[in-house]
């Protein structure tokens, strides 16, 4: 029998009532709800001898605890594997339409039950859009919040701020939106978040320690680290907007000069750390923040380029592969990162420097030139910031180069891994899994 046409007993006109005013209210339901919600309310009803209810009134009963979403019963049953996430607002009271308000003498604050936290910053304007057992949707209309989210297996939450969507596993940060400047900053105090939308055409991967904004009017986007000046935050930047969100094409480099472990072309030999040490203190870090990006790379040019490289200090090699990056001089990015590693090895940097390289030979030469940087990030960091991109990146590349049979080996480990990663939805589509 098709399930889709089952017919519902008729209900009293009472019962009619609560079902309608429950559907208007929250909206319709899919079969799935449907079902599950007549069968646990079955069950409790079943388990409660005490209670007394006629099979219309028990039907009745049931379709309204369903088209309400099932918060009720779920509560009911708090401690089950599949129980949805409640929450309680602290500090403030929730609009008619759900949205909450901060004002100046309020700071409302949304407590999860697995331990979240949402506080809104003053004039700040939020909602919950929705929520399930593994996390819940926020939506800021306008301002800053401040969220601190516990990280379990399995863990789906999303930040929306205006066309923007931040995935988030487990992380603490602060997210603010002006729809007025349509302005976005994101400052990531630890974890590890991706955040997609205009006018980067991919996901931008963060990693704590790092401060985006993006302005849309411009087209800006800026990606830099939380130490730098305050003055940094309204500083306008030269630089056009990334692609990807850091990783920009430049010109080509030599042919296996980014093969993991391999040296490359020209690099000069590591000099002595105690030249390095000597070597003049730059404020890059600062600059990068301020939006001087131009002003890095030139200096290291200036300076020549492979006396910048051996003498520099992680850091400094950081942000000049950063301010290249998103000058779209490709090259020098390349070098930068090459030095990092090779100078700087086990570090989290060099680390980084892996999958950064990754995303510069995919833009500059295709995945088949990426793919090994990949694959040498996820061995060097397979919890790194970057490990779900990396993965993602991976599964799609395979996927064009060897097929779908290849891809599909990796998108059933994505999915084991990363079950609410940005690449999820391909995955599941790969490994044909709902």
């Amino acid at each position: 029998m098709n399930r889709d046409v089952v017919k519902e007993p008729e209900l009293s006109a009472n019962a009619a009532r609560v079902v309608g005013l429950a559907r208007r209210s929250l909206g319709e339901m899919s079969h799935q709800q449907r079902t599950r919600g007549l069968l646990r309310v079955a069950e409790r009803t079943a388990s409660r001898r005490a209670l007394r209810l006629s099979p219309f009134g028990a039907v009745a009963l049931s379709v309204a605890v369903a088209a309400a979403g099932f918060v009720a019963v779920e509560r009911w049953q708090r401690g089950a594997p599949s129980e949805l996430l409640s929450y309680e607002v602290e500090g403030g009271v929730a609009a008619q339409d759900g949205s909450l308000q901060a004002g100046a003498a309020s700071r409302p604050k949304l407590r999860f039950s697995d331990g979240t936290e949402v506080e809104l910053a003053e004039g700040a304007r939020a909602h919950v859009a929705s929520v399930t057992g593994q996390g819940a949707r926020v939506a800021l209309d306008r301002g800053e919040v401040h969220a601190h989210v516990v990280h379990k297996s399995g863990t789906q939450w999303l930040f929306d701020a205006g066309p923007f969507v931040v995935t988030v596993t487990g992380t603490a940060f602060a997210l603010a939106w002006a729809p007025e400047d349509e302005r976005l900053d994101l400052r990531l105090e630890n974890g590890a978040v991706t955040v997609n939308g205009p006018p980067s055409g991919e996901p931008i991967a963060m990693r704590a320690g790092q401060w985006l904004t993006v302005r849309l009017r411009t087209g800006e986007v800026l990606l830099r680290e939380l130490g730098a000046q305050k003055g940094a935050e309204a500083a306008p930047s030269s630089a056009p907007p990334p692609e990807g969100g850091a990783e920009l094409p430049g010109a080509p480099p030599e042919r296996g000069a980014e093969l993991p472990g391999a040296p490359p072309v020209g690099e000069p030999p590591a000099a002595p750390r105690a030249e390095a040490a000597a070597a003049p203190k730059r404020d890059w870090a600062g600059q990068l923040a301020a939006g001087q990006l131009d002003a890095i790379v030139d200096e290291a040019q200036r300076r020549g380029l492979d006396q910048t490289l051996a003498e520099s200090s992680s850091a400094e090699l950081s942000a000049l592969a950063d301010a290249a990056r998103y000058t779209r001089r490709g090259d020098v990015a390349r070098r930068a990162l090459l030095a990092q590693r090779r100078r700087f090895p086990a570090t989290q940097r060099a680390r980084e420097a892996a999958f950064l390289l990754g995303r510069l030979a995919e833009t500059q030469e295709g995945g088949a030139a990426a793919l090994p940087w990949f694959e040498t990030y996820l061995k060097e960091a397979p919890q790194g910031a970057y490990a779900s991109e990396a993965l993602g990146r991976k599964m799609e590349i395979v996927r064009r180069l060897h097929g779908d049979a290849q891809a599909e080996i990796v998108a059933r480990e994505y999915l084991r891994r990363f079950p609410g990663g940005t690449y999820a939805q391909a995955a599941r589509t790969l490994a044909r899994t709902p």
